[in-house]
């Protein structure tokens, strides 16, 4: 239907044309009339079609300022050069730009302003006809602020759907692969025969993983982030989470009962995120203490510290992707992150309002 509506200005020509025929009053009368439609009427059809460069309005501009010669010659209006007129003002105003289409623009406007004006009794016709003009202008202009607002939205979505996916292919893959290196580079390591295959059983395993993910990401695009990012429903889920990291991790509860489940699976996706930095930055030998309280001064927060000291080194920096994300992830609850380092080490610390009071509280 958008195309057809399009086009719609097509139909006045045919009309115009033959009308222009009838009325003539001599050759000079019909050569304004064809010299009009030959030279603006495939160059308008084309560049509707998208097959030539807006620029080539100019030639149409040119050969109906050319038209209006014959038209005042033989004192006749040839309503098939208003009509082109007016679409090719309407197009200019769309799609041209630079100083000499403007004033090409300007230039055909204020003719066909003046040409009805000249002819006997015309004024009040190019009076009228200027309203028009005006309206073809506005009309044009319309639609090249609709298409700049249409190309920014096309370019901001396709800006949102690159960081989704860089975040979702983040969330999948990083803490598997970061395990993946961190226990290929203890296996390169080590002479224990027992300890390297142990690590070559995990690594097939974190690979499979990611790569399961990875293939689950391809081929349903449209699911939801979060049906991809670990999920938890209670405190438990964050216990197995310190308790696979290894014997270098601590965790320390001291929340009350917490009713309010929306929390687990942010605090969840940002402890994972949390440790894989550790392993990644300060390296798997790296003292780390998990805090998860509601503190006495805000009974309605919960707060997740978590904090490491110096290690060995871990494999090098990251791309600030994750940290970008969860800041993200946590706001849209109404919580912050703050992350730093701290004592040789680092911190980050999560904030999290509960949405429902705990039941130590209502008791």
């Amino acid at each position: 239907m958008r195309r057809l509506l399009a086009w719609l200005w097509l139909i006045p020509v045919p009309l115009a044309f033959g009308l222009d025929v009838l009325i003539s009053t001599g050759w000079l009368s019909i050569a304004g009339i064809v010299l009009a439609a030959a030279v603006s009427l495939p160059v308008l059809i084309r560049v509707q079609r998208g097959h030539t460069q807006p620029r080539s309005l100019r030639w149409a501009a040119l050969g109906l300022l050319l038209a209006l010669v014959p038209v005042i010659a033989a004192d006749t209006m040839s309503l098939t050069a208003l009509w082109l007129s007016l679409v090719t003002l309407a197009m200019l105003s769309r799609l041209a730009s630079g100083p000499a289409t403007t004033a090409l623009l300007v230039v055909l406007a204020v003719a066909n302003v003046l040409v009805p004006a000249l002819l006997p009794d015309g004024l009040l016709f190019g009076l009228a006809y200027t309203t028009l003009i005006i309206a073809a202008v506005s009309i044009g202009l319309m639609l090249r602020f609709t298409d700049r607002s249409l190309a920014e939205r096309k370019a901001t979505a396709a800006e949102a759907e690159r960081r989704r996916i860089a975040t979702e292919l983040h969330d999948v893959i990083a803490h598997e692969v970061t395990g993946i290196v961190v226990l290929a580079q203890a296996a390169s390591r080590s002479d224990n025969a027992q300890l390297t295959s142990t690590a070559l059983q995990k690594i097939e395993e974190s690979g499979a993983r990611a790569l399961d993910e990875i293939r689950r990401l391809v081929s349903d695009p449209l699911r939801e982030a979060a049906s991809r990012t670990p999920i938890a429903t209670s405190p438990q889920a964050l216990r197995d989470r310190v308790e696979a990291y290894g014997g270098q991790a601590t965790l320390s509860f001291d929340t009350g009962d917490v009713d309010d489940e929306a929390v687990w699976p942010a605090l969840d996706r940002v402890l994972v995120e949390s440790l894989t930095n550790v392993r990644r930055h300060a390296g798997p030998d790296a003292p780390v203490t998990v805090s998860i309280v509601t503190r006495d001064d805000s009974p309605g927060t919960l707060t997740m510290t978590v904090t490491n000291e110096r290690g060995s080194g871990g494999i090098g920096a990251g791309s600030g992707t994750g940290l970008s994300s969860l800041r993200t992830r946590v706001g849209h609850l109404g919580g912050t992150i703050e992350a730093g380092p701290a004592d040789g080490g680092w911190v980050v610390r999560t904030a999290l309002p509960l949405t429902t009071r705990t039941r130590g509280d209502e008791q």
